[in-house]
């Protein structure tokens, strides 16, 4: 262990070693699906080392949109140049990327207040996103016009999860899924069939000009609180697509810890939303559709068919799948309200500006 333990820190200085910085010490910090973090104490202040199982052409595209956004005036830390000027590093099928350490105050989702300040800056990080054009080695991502894609991918699975827990009568998880999955089948379809919609193709095309991305996982755990503002301490990934992405994302995590879709809750956070990235009525009809679709039903069966929680038991699975289904079964009352919720949000930001 004591040898392994060697030859890591002898690999992690050669990394160092490519930026201006003068280190004394370096410990792991956490080592998760696929990516690798280290803590860095250096002369100037405490950095992030992060290694990500990404070739090196996808990293450049991660990293030059943070700096992008760092650049345009975003609260987020600040990437660190090697002493070449690059902004990452590639070593055959893995990525490295420092950036500065940032503490403050934990976010969670259960203080309305700082879930109020996530909505305002994904809309901030939105704008922020707009104009990004990475450099030509970079291998860029993006979803723009691929929903149906998407949902048919996630409506097959469905699909095949049903075949599969149809062959375990006895399982608990799958038959409670079986109780619900014809129904999220339905959700699933009306929803590809809401894409035909010409708004979302019209939409796409506005937002490809726009040259704006998303996160792909917005996460309060990204952030930090320091002086009563949000900052993001990390960039994840980033793809480029449309803005209500993000919104489903966030909102679908926000409304899982409550077990229900509270329209009030839902109202004031678009409209924080609205006040930072105002959006059209077409925007919030296309993020109707997205929210229509089983998401987190898909989710939880795809993590439990697959077995890719291995730590988790079959009563935590259960118990998650419980709590969406709580979720999903809300959700149809609340889209009912939806319209009146949006054109509501869309004229107080009116009246307010």
């Amino acid at each position: 262990m004591e040898q392994h333990h060697e030859v890591e820190k002898d690999h992690l200085q050669l990394v160092l070693d490519f930026y201006p910085l003068e280190v004394s010490d370096v410990w792991l910090v956490s080592s998760r699906s696929g990516r690798t973090t280290w803590e860095v104490d250096t002369t100037e202040g405490k950095k992030i080392l992060k290694q990500a199982n990404m070739k090196p052409e996808r990293m450049l595209f991660l990293a030059g949109a943070h700096q992008h956004l760092y650049n345009q005036g975003l609260a987020i830390t600040p990437i660190h140049e090697t002493k070449n000027g690059g902004i990452c590093i590639g070593a055959g099928p893995v990525s490295y990327v420092l950036f500065d350490k940032v503490e403050g105050n934990e976010v969670i989702y259960y203080n309305k207040e700082q879930m109020l300040k996530a909505m305002k800056f994904a809309g901030s990080f939105y704008q922020a996103s707009k104009g990004y054009v990475p450099s030509e080695e970079s291998k860029t991502r993006g979803r723009l016009g691929k929903w149906h894609k998407l949902y048919r991918w996630k409506l097959q699975e469905l699909e095949g999860n049903k075949t599969i827990a149809q062959s375990y009568p006895e399982d608990a998880f799958s038959q409670l899924f079986l109780a619900h999955v014809d129904e999220m089948i339905t959700r699933a379809q009306l929803a590809l069939i809401a894409l035909e919609n010409p708004s979302y193709t019209n939409i796409s095309r506005e937002v490809s000009n726009l040259k704006g991305f998303c996160q792909q996982d917005f996460t309060l755990a990204r952030f930090t609180e320091m002086e009563e503002e949000l900052f993001m301490k990390e960039l994840h990934s980033v793809t480029y697509d449309l803005p209500t992405r993000d919104i489903r994302i966030i909102l679908n995590k926000m409304m899982k810890k409550f077990s229900v879709w509270d329209d009030n809750l839902v109202f004031d956070l678009l409209r924080a939303y609205q006040t930072t990235n105002p959006l059209s009525e077409e925007y919030y009809e296309i993020l109707s559709i997205d929210i229509q679709f089983p998401h987190l039903f898909c989710a939880i069966a795809h993590k439990y068919f697959l077995a890719q929680k291995r730590s988790w038991s079959d009563e935590k699975y259960i118990w998650a799948l419980q709590n969406i289904i709580a979720l999903e079964e809300s959700k149809g009352e609340f889209l009912k309200q939806y319209p009146s919720i949006y054109k509501e949000v869309i004229s107080t930001n009116r009246e307010g500006n």
